[in-house]
């Protein structure tokens, strides 16, 4: 075994929330400072620990993470409005593979795998070789089915649904709610950022103990129960038999919370950590620096983004922001869109605010006035002015110009997170 695979065998025997280092691996291993450093990173790749920055590199175990990005029988009969001819039963199985079967019965079947749809019209040969190899059936047309399909498919187990869409009509309604799905599969939430580690945690049984709390606040737990949150400072006044008053305003956050809804708790709190609570079970915590990192945007089916893209075009000086508005940007009337506008407004502010040293914030509130329309190729220019800035919120103002002209004017007020 090489010295590599014996470090990522170490990591994998480390109890889940261990912190660990390059340079703790080396002494404890007896290697090199670049043999520990790629251990862990292959380690980190794996999944097996996870990087906080200016935190450390803790042990982690992956958990199940919700996803809704999977497509089930049951979603596919809700949005073609179908009727379930058998196997209602099993309408929450999830489909591995659609196929639409406009091909003659033994071609299709070199497609077909276990588990799949296959759109089809009244044919039943078709229809009984699915069954048979596992896979459901949506007939489209308004067509029904004979017994003998109808029989098949509750001995197998799976489902038959009907509808009155045409093949083109079912195919292009399903791909839509693939694609709507698969965003979600994007999406950060808690669940994907959270590592569990004990020293941000207190039972209630040890808090007539000497404690040296890691953070300002700190989780309070009865076994892996979640109590609640308390402020360290109150510690040496509470015990096991008195912790309730001092338990603060019941913040948490489930494994499916995104990103944007953490931003908006920690920065209302003014919180280092939040915990993440299932089920009134205790998960693990997220830190704050995870939260505030930047969000890679989707793709276009350019391969690029459409913050990639408007990134190749703009223009940044210090409080001001200067781009040609180009296609991409525009909604069917050739006018710049809404959600472009607020793309140029979200850049905008971060340049301003990390100009004021301000790197953690949440957008709280926002007034838009649009004066004339934004057209397709004007160069406009956005100015960026801080109005007021207080210990946790700032108001801001953009205004968009055209030749000097303002076309557009945007008030924000921001919840920031105090650094100090």
């Amino acid at each position: 075994m090489s010295k590599h695979e014996e470090i990522l065998k170490y990591i994998r025997g480390l109890r889940e929330g261990s912190s660990l280092s390059v340079r703790q691996i080396s002494a404890h291993m007896g290697v090199s400072l670049g043999t520990s450093y790629r251990a862990i990173k292959q380690a980190e790749e794996d999944g097996l620990v996870k990087t906080v920055e200016r935190v450390g590199t803790f042990r982690i175990v992956q958990r199940e993470i919700k996803n809704h990005g999977k497509i089930m029988f049951r979603e596919v009969n809700r949005v073609i409005q179908g009727t379930v001819l058998a196997g209602e039963a099993y309408l929450d199985k999830e489909i591995s593979r659609i196929l639409i079967g406009a091909m003659q019965t033994d071609d299709i079947m070199k497609y077909l795998e276990p588990s799949g749809l296959l759109i089809v019209g009244n044919r039943e040969r078709s229809q009984k070789k699915a069954l048979e190899m596992g896979v459901g059936l949506l007939i489209t047309g308004g067509f029904g089915t004979g017994k003998e399909i109808l029989d098949l498919a509750r001995e197998k187990e799976l489902p038959v649904i009907s509808t009155s869409h045409d093949t083109f009509t079912c195919a292009s309604i399903i791909h839509r709610e693939v694609y709507s799905l698969s965003l979600s599969q994007n999406i950060v939430t808690a669940g994907s950022l959270m590592v569990k580690q004990d020293q941000y945690t207190i039972d209630i049984k040890d808090l007539d103990k000497d404690i040296h709390p890691e953070d300002k606040n700190m989780i309070l737990l009865d076994g892996n129960r979640f109590v609640g949150a308390i402020k360290s400072k109150d510690l040496s006044e509470m015990s096991p038999t008195n912790y309730t008053p001092f338990l603060l305003p019941d913040y948490s956050a489930e494994e499916d919370t995104t990103v944007l809804s953490l931003r908006q708790i920690m920065s209302w709190h003014q919180l280092n950590t939040i915990p993440v609570v299932e089920s009134g079970d205790y998960r693990g915590i997220v830190h704050r620096r995870e939260v505030f990192k930047n969000i890679s945007s989707r793709n276009l089916k350019s391969g690029m983004s459409t913050d990639q893209l408007i990134d190749r075009e703009i223009q940044i000086d210090n409080n001001k922001i200067k781009i040609r508005v180009m296609p991409f940007m525009t909604d069917e009337y050739g006018a710049l869109s809404q959600a472009n506008f607020m793309r140029l407004l979200e850049r905008l502010i971060l340049v301003v605010l990390q100009e004021n040293q301000i790197h953690s914030y949440h957008i709280d509130t926002y007034n838009i006035m649009n004066f004339k329309v934004v057209q397709l190729y004007q160069e406009i220019e956005l100015l960026g002015q801080i109005l007021d800035k207080g210990e946790e919120f700032i108001r801001l103002e953009i205004v968009l110009n055209i030749h000097g002209e303002a076309y557009s004017k945007a008030t924000f007020l921001i919840q920031h997170f105090n650094e100090k």
